[in-house]
């Protein structure tokens, strides 16, 4: 008993002892005027505040440590505040001006793990909001992701595509939610990115190899989903968002919920898809299975501690593609598209085979653990990915299952942020994967064979910073184990492979600002890649594709070089960037068409095109520029102008590389209008986008014309309700995208497509 009361006391004294209080007021910089509703944040703690209507701010807080306080308000630019919690200091004070800004230019951004401004970063980080799905009138978060110049995307349809970067795509690009590298059988351009906007807060892309902090398979760059910020404390917020498109008669809805307390904060959030098959030539032509039924929700729930913070979410999201199949497109005697589809609604919205299945299932477990002037960041991650794809068969609306295959992933990642000395903060960690592939033996067909991979990184990167003068240097080793298992399938023999792969990275880079305004950077720095499973063990007919493809088990691991310059110039009234690259990559692997027409494994009597996997030197060089114009004194103006250009090409024969992005063009037009009535916040955008003509090809490639596309958006807010009104391709063009795998049976992109939407913040 005297023990027991021992306890009680010792811990009521340490929770009462621990309290430590962080205050101060934030105000405007040229009215020294309160700013309320600012949101201050600490990323370690993952909690955040509101000022009040004096401008004032409060946290409790047990945790002892470094930390850092962001503060941020729509309309001001976001400053950062790094603090050291101590024992002996229970109450401390920040106060902080913010300066106004017209538009966003030198936004925080994480993934370069220091959690700086853009301006104080060695290399150039692309941002996308959330909002941006709804202001653009997409389909999926690629519509975005490919408005950043040098950024694009291979598609299959409106509602399957995978990010390209600067040339790079597949196993080359890294996707990361939640702190977690996303596997999800990206070897397969026909397979999308997976993700989708549930519990989303922005996209931040990194173009160039990236392979220190992300480790292998970021060789092409990032593209880092980041989740939505917790509630502030004492708060619960709420959203609801809903679109329609014309085009494939499309829905989308999703809501979310979070809220927290002193102590902990949670959220739930859900999201439904259901779009038809979508339309090219006004109406007149409708491009068949092109449609999605999607669905998925995600839970958190978080604390904060004396020692740091813990969070732990789960997400679900179950998602079903039709798939176009190739003899329903067939060509009349004038060459004309025909659509032999016997589907008698207009708008067909019932999976029928042929279609993919995937469902995804996800945990990630994030914690800090603070240690005086140190600190580590400890994600833990599973992924349960489960593909199938059904494919025809007579009186079956369902099919039979043709492919069946679940890819589980254990991932972990370690960092320890080092006390800081003198200038230089250094990074030092660890990461790993732990992955099993295996096909369900009720399948009829193995495209890629039962496998297991283990992956193991360390790495130390180190940041230097003085005055304007920002540099960093970092190194990182890498081991990839992969076996597989011997597979047998219709006429065609996978053997039994082991590999190891082995290799060194690292990154430099430096970043100069003069007079606050001009910023120059450039970095060089090396990536690689493993061969993935397709590229090894790829050997028959691959129904989908509608192609025999043949791998070679015998390849090597990819390793680049870039070499990237960037100039920035930033001021209240204009932003103008450009950057130049070259990337040189060893070993590059890359499928194109023999030209040659083969048996087809399945059906001997049938010939097939054949294509196969190379491996050669390659080089990528091109560049980026980004114009803004948004005049201080002319706030209802602002004009937008970007342009990306790329080539690639083998260096032993000079020979061009396959599904090359074209040159871009992109011109914007925007107009903010005077409140009227109850309409506010309302704004009017008029764009041209232009893809230059694709001649640079491989010698049997295809090639493809040149194209302009109208887009116009009106945006408004009616009684605290946002509306937007979209009208992508609004001159109904029909054009073809090169990087489109439809492109094969010249099938152009959607006509018309008139969106609105509608969302609401509780």
């Amino acid at each position: 008993m005297k023990l027991y009361l021992k306890l009680v006391i010792f811990f009521c004294c340490t929770f009462s002892f621990a309290q430590n209080t962080i205050s101060g007021t934030v105000k405007e910089e040229t009215t020294n005027n309160p700013i309320p509703n600012t949101f201050v944040f600490i990323n370690e703690l993952n909690k955040g505040v509101i000022t009040d209507e004096m401008g004032n701010y409060n946290f409790n807080i047990k945790a002892k440590g470094q930390i850092k306080l962001q503060f941020s308000h729509l309309g001001y630019e976001t400053v950062i505040k790094e603090i050291l919690i101590k024992k002996n200091e229970p109450t401390i004070t920040i106060d902080v001006i913010l300066k106004t800004q017209t538009i966003e230019i030198n936004e925080v951004v994480v993934t370069n793990a220091f959690e700086n401004k853009q301006q104080q970063n060695t290399f150039k980080v692309d941002v996308a909001n959330s909002n941006d799905i709804q202001k653009y009138g997409g389909f999926s978060v690629m519509d975005v992701l490919n408005k950043i110049p040098g950024v694009d995307a291979t598609t299959t349809g409106t509602l399957i595509s995978r990010p390209v970067i600067r040339g790079l795509s597949s196993n080359r690009v890294l996707t990361v939610i939640d702190g977690v590298r996303f596997e999800t059988q990206q070897w397969d351009d026909e397979h999308g990115i997976g993700v989708n906007e549930n519990g989303l807060d922005r996209i931040e892309v990194i173009k160039g190899p990236e392979s220190l902090l992300f480790g292998p398979e970021a060789m092409g760059g990032v593209v880092n989903f980041i989740k939505s910020k917790p509630a502030a404390v004492g708060t619960i917020k709420s959203s609801a968002f809903t679109s329609m498109s014309s085009n494939n008669l499309g829905w989308r809805a999703l809501a979310n919920v979070d809220g927290a307390k002193e102590k902990y904060n949670w959220g739930f959030s859900g999201l439904g898809k259901l779009y038809s098959d979508y339309f090219i030539d006004n109406q007149s032509f409708r491009v068949p299975n092109t449609r999605l039924l999607e669905y998925g929700a995600k839970a958190y729930i978080g604390t904060d501690r004396k020692w740091g913070s813990t969070n732990l979410s789960y997400t679900f999201n179950q998602a079903f593609f039709g798939i176009l199949d190739g003899k329903d497109i067939v060509f009349g005697p004038n060459g004309e598209i025909i659509n032999t589809d016997i589907e008698k609604e207009k708008y067909p919205f019932e999976i029928e085979a042929p279609f993919h299945a995937v469902v995804d299932n996800r945990i990630t477990s994030s914690s800090t653990f603070l240690t005086g002037k140190s600190k580590f960041d400890v994600v833990l991650g599973y992924q349960n990915n489960h593909r199938s794809e059904n494919e025809e068969l007579t009186g079956v609306k369902k099919g039979y299952r043709y492919v069946d295959m679940t890819l589980q992933s254990v991932t972990y990642n370690v960092k320890w942020y080092t006390p800081k000395w003198n200038r230089f903060s250094t990074i030092i960690g660890t990461q790993g994967m732990l992955q099993n592939n295996k096909n369900n033996n009720e399948a009829a067909t193995v495209l890629i064979p039962n496998a297991k991979i283990n992956d193991f990184g360390l790495f130390a990167v180190s940041k230097f910073d003085f005055n304007d003068f920002n540099f960093t240097i970092g190194t990182r080793y890498d081991s990839r184990k992969l076996d597989t298992e011997m597979t047998n399938g219709m006429n065609y023999t996978i053997p039994e492979i082991s590999r190891s792969y082995n290799n060194i990275s690292s990154s430099f880079g430096l970043a100069y600002t003069v007079l606050k305004d001009l910023t120059f950077r450039t970095s060089f720095a090396t990536g690689y890649r493993s061969p993935n499973l397709n590229e090894l063990t790829s050997n028959g007919y691959k129904l989908e594709s509608r192609r025999f493809e043949t791998g070679n088990a015998n390849f090597e691991k990819e390793h680049n070089n870039q070499f990237d310059f960037n100039v920035t110039y930033a001021k209240p009234s204009i932003t103008f960037e450009t950057s130049f690259f070259t990337n040189r990559v060893n070993n590059y692997i890359y499928i194109a068409a023999t030209g040659n027409m083969v048996p087809n494994n399945t059906n001997p009597t049938d010939m097939v095109p054949e294509y196969k996997f190379y491996q050669s030197d390659a080089e990528l060089t091109g560049g980026e520029v980004r114009l803004d114009i948004h005049p201080v004194h002319l706030k209802w103006f602002r004009f937008e102008t970007k342009y990306a250009t790329l080539e690639g090409k083998r260096t032993d024969n000079n020979s061009y590389l396959p599904m090359m992005t074209p040159t871009k063009l992109s011109n914007t037009f925007y107009l903010n209008m005077n409140d009227f009535g109850k309409f506010t916040k309302s704004s009017f955008s008029i764009n041209l986008a232009s893809t230059f003509d694709q001649n640079k090809i491989e010698e049997n490639e295809l090639k493809t014309k040149g194209y302009s596309i109208l887009n116009i958006g009106v945006f408004t807010t009616y009684k605290k309700i946002d509306f937007t009104l979209t009208a992508n391709n609004v001159l109904d063009k029909e054009y073809v995208n090169h990087m489109s795998r439809f492109r094969q049976f010249n099938i152009s992109e959607p006509g018309l497509n008139v969106c609105i939407s509608a969302k609401k913040n509780f």
